[in-house]
């Protein structure tokens, strides 16, 4: 989580576990309840929290994944792309069906990919002949398959990631509303206990952000 959540999430924990500590004031009736639910909602941001924090090492994985995948497609591309130019005096107009640009978004280079497997079914031998493997158009289509999926499955993780982001969020939203729920129940049990009081105020006070430190006054200018 990020760092505000996490300051908000510590100072409910912090709550819960002051609220165990003195678990005999607490444990009857609605006031029971809410602890309770505060405890719980504790929990499960934690839980939330493992999910999403586990997203981030899928997500990566899936990204890098794809980025290999994307690399052997497009050098398969490129060699088609080379090997039609070299071929242009013999089979004019072949190098502009096979035209390669370099700079080409992920849905531009698969449906590029497709295009020149469905193109070269015409030239395979003349490509083979002129020097490219003889499983070329085969190649190019698993390795457009693959990165297919691997796209899918890298899209896939961050909205997994994303999801996964909006629901830590609101559980702890949930835990700081109940954490401020039982905030007048316990200061108004221990009212004129002054240690319970200091102590559930540190419990329950949230830190502030570090403040950004200034940058370094830069040295005087060289007389």
């Amino acid at each position: 989580m990020n760092d505000r959540l996490r300051r908000d999430h510590e100072s409910c924990a912090r709550s819960n576990q002051f609220l165990t500590d003195n678990l005999v004031d607490f444990n009857t009736g609605i006031v029971k309840t809410k602890r309770q639910a505060l405890e719980a909602a504790v929990n499960d941001t934690e839980s939330k929290d493992a999910v999403y924090s586990g997203g981030f090492g899928e997500s990566s994985m899936e990204f890098e994944q794809k980025e290999t995948s994307r690399s052997v497609l497009r050098a398969d591309v490129a060699s088609i792309a080379d090997m039609a130019e070299g071929m242009e005096p013999d089979f004019d107009g072949i190098s502009d069906l096979f035209r390669f640009k370099r700079n080409l978004s992920d849905v531009a280079l698969l449906a590029l990919a497709r295009a020149f497997h469905t193109a070269s079914a015409d030239f395979e031998a003349d490509f083979i002949a002129y020097g490219l493997s003889a499983t070329f158009r085969a190649d190019l289509n698993t390795h457009a398959d693959e990165f297919e999926a691997a796209t899918n499955a890298a899209s896939a993780a961050k909205g997994d990631r994303v999801g996964a982001g909006a629901a830590l969020a609101a559980a702890v939203k949930l835990e700081m509303q109940l954490k401020r729920t039982m905030d007048p129940i316990v200061r108004t049990k221990y009212a004129g206990n002054i240690a319970k009081l200091t102590a559930w105020a540190s419990a329950f006070h949230v830190e502030k952000a570090p403040k950004k430190k200034d940058p370094p006054t830069p040295p005087p200018p060289t007389p």
